[in-house]
């Protein structure tokens, strides 16, 4: 042992309940070996005794209260004598520590609710000694926890109030501690709880009653997504700071970032409306700006690996979730996804099984697949139409070395550039419009005046006018044989945005029937064999997506037209002149097209033929306007 007197120290300690005594035997402890530690561990939790809290801080359980203020205090110092090499080698001494959690862990909760949370009138701790102390066995434990199983010990009901509050208590606070435990021996340093109190969040977060205690203690979910939150937009002033040169603080980051949007995920599931109005405006851009923050550092492959991982999957979340996707998307786009992803390098190949979810392979291939399927959205296609070519100039090394990878850009990209080509000649050419703002369509009228206020027809949603007369006027010489088209051809259920793209499906349309003419004849022959009584009511249905198409009678598709039948709807088509005669030759022997795209649940929807509804609009406008 540490010689006669700390031996006489220990009997007088285990004789009597006496601070002066303890004080004296933790003063000593600094002399004392490793080993020797070991054998007087059980003498540091003699006083955390859970029969011994009172119900309150009290001047007559001030010596119980310092008592257990000294264990809990010497008690986290000797955890990195006993280690001798610091906090992250979590050594098999601190099973003691893990022993006697059930001893430790309501007297932790006392402190924090007491001296932490200020709710007793005495106080004989102070709130950031009790800070320190209460943190820094947290953390010892989750270190533990984390490499021998005990996960358990700290999502426990009990400690679910005071691990929720102190970590929102941190973050409130903006507490500009990283991580200063000491690395060697020495008296404990403070401990940021808003660092690894993530860590904990996210593990007890799965459990239903501590996202009830989470939600009130923070005030709802709004508070709990701008907590975590709050640490994914510190990394960017993190990265300035110096803990850019350390690299276990580095490595911590990483982790903590990847807790912390698993936090968000999670909390995003619980109502649908929050989900909406707050987590699609800003958590997208601000974990994906992270992102890049964290790739700008000196990190290894691994960890870059584990940071992409969730912030992939939070948002694929969004994608197949949220009522507007494309927001989604394109706020991930404008924290630049794609160059951060494309240069995120794998740590080991991709065979391994461990390394399969969190391989940036995967997850390039993911994301390219992604920008084709909402390549048809006007907002994703002008955004990257925009950055195209600097993608393509400096894709990463894991695109470029893995052939399969850069095969699957390749196809997207020529897409992707067809696509924008195809909708320039649209909206120039093809099926122009007058209006400025981004509308669909307005009227050509020729109004000029400044304080003109146009107004969107109710039926299709898709025309503004610029007064009521207009509107009027328009309706009388061809609206009302086109409104109904119009709406059709925009869908129900597709997204209001997809007005936006109304001219770049009406030339995926043009095109798609061009390049698959011969068979849609041969289809449309066999279609009057098998529905003889149908042979002047055929629609041809293409699948943009697919590049394949289809032929079946007219009252298939009613359902299209807004309550119109059968002999209503081809009535008003063979009503309509085709003024330019681009299509003669093309709609041959059927009588319109409708074309199917898929939704953001991947179900397929139906629409009207495009190019013939903006045609009636358009054209037959232009007509009723020359008109003497």
């Amino acid at each position: 042992m540490c010689g006669c007197v700390t031996q006489k120290l220990v009997r007088r300690v285990y004789m009597n309940r006496s601070v002066a005594d303890f004080e004296k035997l933790c003063n000593r402890l600094p002399d004392c070996s490793a080993s020797e530690l070991c054998i007087l561990q059980p003498v540091l939790y003699m006083h955390l005794d859970p029969d011994r809290i009172p119900a309150k801080s009290t001047p007559a359980a001030a010596t119980d209260i310092e008592l257990v203020y000294r264990s809990l205090l010497v008690i986290v110092a000797t955890l990195g004598y006993i280690d001798g090499s610091g906090i992250g080698s979590a050594g098999s001494e601190k099973q003691y520590l893990i022993s006697a959690w059930n001893r430790v862990a309501p007297w932790l909760i006392f402190f924090h609710d007491q001296f932490i949370m200020c709710r007793a009138n005495y106080r004989p701790v102070d709130k950031m000694a009790a800070i320190r102390v209460v943190a820094s066995l947290l953390l010892h434990v989750v270190i533990v926890s984390g490499k021998r199983g005990g996960t358990t010990l700290l999502t426990t009901p009990a400690l679910y109030r005071p691990i929720a509050e102190l970590w929102l208590l941190a973050l409130k606070t903006k507490d500009k501690y990283v991580v200063c435990l000491s690395s060697s021996p020495g008296p404990a340093q403070i401990t940021s709880f808003r660092v690894f109190g993530s860590l904990l969040v996210s593990s007890c977060i799965q459990d239903e009653s501590f996202v009830t205690i989470l939600l009130e203690v923070s005030g709802g979910i709004d508070a709990v997504t701008s907590a975590a939150l709050k640490y994914v937009k510190s990394l960017r002033s993190m990265a300035k700071a110096r803990i850019a040169s350390d690299n276990f603080k580095l490595e911590l980051l990483v982790l903590v970032f990847s807790h912390c949007v698993r936090i968000i995920a999670t909390t995003s599931t619980l109502d649908a409306a929050i989900r909406e109005a707050y987590v699609l405006r800003q958590s997208v851009k601000e974990i994906f700006g992270a992102l890049r923050v964290l790739q700008s550092l000196s990190l290894g492959k691994e960890s870059m690996a584990q940071a992409l991982a969730p912030s992939f999957t939070y948002l694929d979340f969004l994608l197949k979730h949220a009522d507007d996707p494309a927001s989604a998307l394109h706020q991930a786009l404008c924290a630049r996804a794609f160059e951060t992803m494309v240069h995120i390098s794998p740590s080991g190949p991709l065979e391994v099984p461990k390394l399969v979810e969190t391989d940036p392979r995967r997850i390039n291939e993911a994301f390219f697949r992604i920008l084709f399927k909402y390549s048809l959205d006007d907002k994703i296609l002008s955004y990257v139409c925009k950055h195209v070519d600097a993608w393509s100039n400096n894709l990463g090394p894991t695109v470029r070395q893995e052939k399969y990878l850069l095969d699957i850009w390749s196809s997207v990209e020529q897409t992707l550039r067809v696509y924008g080509t195809l909708r320039f000649k649209a909206e120039t050419i093809w099926w122009p419009s007058p209006s400025e703002k981004g509308w669909v369509l307005q009227c050509h009228c020729g109004g000029t005046a400044e304080d003109i206020r146009f107004r969107q027809c109710a039926g299709c949603q898709v025309v503004r006018y610029c007064s009521k007369r207009c509107q009027r006027d328009s309706w009388h010489s061809h609206h009302r044989l086109s409104c109904n088209f119009l709406k059709a051809a925009v869908g129900s259920s597709t997204p209001h945005r997809m007005k936006r793209s109304l001219r770049l499906l009406a030339a995926l349309e043009v095109t798609h029937k061009k390049r698959k003419w011969d068979n849609i004849l041969r289809l449309v022959a066999a279609a009057q064999c098998e529905y003889p009584e149908d042979q002047k009511r055929l629609v041809v249905e293409l699948a943009l997506d697919k590049h394949e198409e289809s032929v079946r009678p007219l009252r298939d598709y009613l359902f299209l037209f807004n309550g119109l039948s059968e002999n209503e709807v081809v009535d008003r088509l063979s009503s309509w002149p085709d003024h330019r005669g681009q299509l003669q030759g093309l709609q041959g022997p059927f009588l319109c097209s409708v074309i199917t795209i898929h939704d953001r649940y991947w179900s397929r929807q139906i629409l009207f033929s495009p190019c013939m509804a903006l045609d009636m609009e358009i054209y037959g406008d232009s007509a009723a306007n020359t008109q003497p």
